[in-house]
């Protein structure tokens, strides 16, 4: 069991020693809402289906607010990784032309 458990332990390690930062989206998707058949349905099976749809877009309404959150914090962190590269360019150049 350990082989299975320590590859991905020391890959967390090395990431975490490395100074990366790993974000989390913690988005999840809600399950679908039961649909009754409209043709055998009743009215109170109607109703709570409806109910339950309200339910289910709010909650996907959230989702979707999540997930641009993330898209959002991934564009930062490219930015910020690009910005640096673009320092150290900028740094290294200099340096080349003035030794």
């Amino acid at each position: 069991m350990w082989r299975y458990v320590r590859f991905p332990f020391l890959l967390a390690v090395l990431m975490l020693s490395a100074g990366q930062t790993f974000a989390l989206c913690n988005c999840y998707l809600p399950d679908k809402p039961a649909i009754p058949d409209g043709e055998t349905a009743t009215n109170e099976q109607i109703q709570f289906a409806r109910n339950n749809l309200v339910t289910y877009q709010g909650k996907m309404q959230s989702y979707k607010q999540c997930l641009e959150q993330c898209i959002a914090d991934a564009a930062d962190t490219e930015n910020e990784v690009v910005d640096k590269w673009n320092r150290t360019v900028e740094s290294f150049n200099a340096r080349m032309v003035n030794p």
